[in-house]
């Protein structure tokens, strides 16, 4: 996967389907900041050393000698150790494995480290349940999330029919003016009333990857508005799936939905 160059953040939550290649997107070299680049690059030095997980400036913590949890004097270690110039690169990457074994001391110390990095740190917190991080530590990251296998739909006329309730989300967000078509939203929403929780949550995934799809369809066609929607709308499709992931019902998380978009 590749990244914008011009857009990296300075915190990520993933799994670890992009950490490998956000952490080589972070230290890439190729094209510094040119407009309209993207990273890694795959064959600068930074990436091969990324690559062969030699770089100096890639920094892993995660829990030590059989324990359970990340302490909070692993992350008060990091504290000392972020304010260091990077070696190589221009940036130093943070990777947390297992960031969800972080208990909530360790979380809140990393949180201040959150709310003010110094330019030149990234951190990557990799989870396969960001809904287990702090409220405030999810505020302050870009969540990326990876589209499952087990997100599918395996029945051929369910799919077919969640395929149809995703065009009518999408058909939505594209009404007159750039402004969100309530009748085809709340068609929509009758619709996902209707689902059960494994259905619903493979509409999310669904619907998240075609709002990509039309992101990077409209990245040169100057429809800055419509982008702007669909960025607003992915990210409210992201606590969707974490509102989910808490057992919270499809139907008050699909209410939640329409009141954030519409």
């Amino acid at each position: 996967m590749s990244f914008d160059a011009e857009r990296l953040s300075h915190a990520y939550i993933t799994d670890d389907t992009y950490t490998d290649d956000l952490a080589k997107a972070v230290v890439c070299s190729a094209h510094g900041g040119s407009r309209g680049s993207s990273r890694p690059c795959m064959s600068c030095t930074h990436c091969d050393k990324a690559s062969r997980r030699i770089h100096p400036d890639i920094i892993e913590i995660s829990k030590q000698d059989n324990k359970l949890i990340i302490s909070v004097d692993q992350i008060r270690a990091l504290k000392q150790d972020i304010y260091i110039v990077p070696n190589d690169a221009s940036h130093k990457v943070y990777i947390i494995k297992d960031a969800d074994s972080m208990n909530t001391n360790a979380q809140n110390a990393l949180l201040q480290m959150l709310e003010e990095p110094p330019a030149h740190a990234v951190f990557i917190l990799c989870t396969d349940n960001p809904a287990a991080l702090l409220p405030t530590v999810r505020s302050r990251c870009v969540i990326l999330k990876s589209h499952s296998p087990n997100d599918t739909v395996d029945d051929p006329e369910d799919a077919e029919a969640l395929s149809e309730v995703v065009s009518i989300f999408m058909e939505a967000l594209s009404g007159n003016n750039v402004k969100v078509n309530s009748v085809k939203m709340m068609e929509c929403m009758f619709k996902l009333d209707k689902l059960d929780r494994f259905a619903f949550k493979a509409f999310l995934a669904m619907t998240r990857v075609a709002i990509i799809k039309s992101l990077r369809e409209n990245t040169n066609s100057g429809m800055t508005d419509l982008n702007k929607l669909l960025v607003k709308t992915e990210t409210v499709l992201s606590k969707a799936e974490d509102m989910l992931d808490l057992n919270v019902s499809p139907g008050h998380i699909s209410g939640f939905i329409c009141a954030s978009v519409v």
